[in-house]
């Protein structure tokens, strides 16, 4: 598996398990998992699978919440009790899933933009990416066209990538790194003025800066 990590008493510097996946296509696959409301990951969120020794990495675009039996039953009363719904969020495992479009692959020592040569394979587990990988993996604004044309992510869903990947680069390098993709979308998108500024301004607004 392409994936490992190392023992560490610092667990944050470990990949976060999320679920695993069950459904996959050349562009997209989707997980699924049982997850409290606080451990669901965001939109726009950087995960990692594997195919063999390579790497998948890809963006979160989608997020259903799956009602079960309980869930159900609760919605038939007028007013479910306060402590249940708090118990819910804080304690107990919501059936989630979640949909991945796939950016690209790792096979060390070359990053790869673009679709991979299969697909993740069925009930293959799915983790978070590492603040290193993703500044590994958005170091050339490749990323950004595979986000452009995607037709299954909204460019709400862009501008939480591009917010993620800033948010792992300190200080100057991450107005530099906001600077590049500024420059990337202008080039991509020259011929559609009006997406390109509602994207431009989502941007800002999801990365915190005026």
């Amino acid at each position: 598996m392409a994936i490992t990590t190392r023992a560490r008493s610092d667990r944050s510097a470990e990949p976060a398990f999320i679920g695993r996946v069950i459904e996959a296509s050349a562009r997209t696959f989707l997980v699924g998992c049982r997850l409290t409301a606080e451990d669901i990951p965001a939109f726009g969120s950087f995960v990692q699978t594997a195919r063999g020794e390579t790497t998948i990495i890809g963006v979160i675009y989608d997020l259903v919440l799956q009602g079960d039996d309980l869930t159900r039953m609760l919605a038939l009363q007028d007013v479910p009790p306060p402590e249940i719904q708090q118990d819910m969020i804080e304690n107990r495992n919501i059936p989630v899933q979640i949909g991945v479009l796939t950016l690209g692959y790792m096979r060390d020592p070359f990053t790869y933009y673009g679709i991979p040569h299969q697909p993740p394979a069925l009930l293959e587990p799915v983790y978070t990416c590492l603040p290193a990988q993703i500044r590994r993996f958005t170091e050339e604004s490749d990323f950004i066209r595979t986000l452009v044309e995607a037709r299954e992510a909204s460019d709400d869903v862009l501008a939480a990538v591009v917010r993620a990947a800033a948010e792992v680069r300190p200080g100057p390098h991450q107005r530099d790194f906001l600077v590049q993709v500024g420059r990337e979308l202008v080039r991509l998108l020259a011929d559609e003025p009006t997406r390109l500024g509602q994207l431009l301004r989502r941007i800002r607004m999801a990365a915190g800066t005026p």
